[in-house]
């Protein structure tokens, strides 16, 4: 019987991380950017990349699922 010592850890890009969480909406609702980056960086404490760069992934992702965006995420 083969026994894993360690479970790989998985490095997720940052597509998936905001395919991920944008995956909780349907098309049609509002997706706040806050949230949005607040879900990755709770998932993915590690995660390096600029919320700048996460807004602009979270954009193209949620128009292209019909859905709309607040840019509420430097209001806080």
């Amino acid at each position: 019987m083969n026994i894993v010592s360690r479970v790989p850890v998985v490095d997720l890009t940052a597509q998936e991380l905001v395919s991920s969480a944008l995956s909780k909406f349907r098309a049609g609702d509002t997706i706040s950017t806050r949230a949005v980056i607040d879900a990755i960086r709770r998932a993915a404490p590690a995660f390096e990349d600029s919320d700048d760069h996460l807004v602009e992934l979270v954009v193209m992702t949620a128009i292209g699922r019909t859905m709309g965006v607040v840019f509420d995420h430097r209001s806080r």
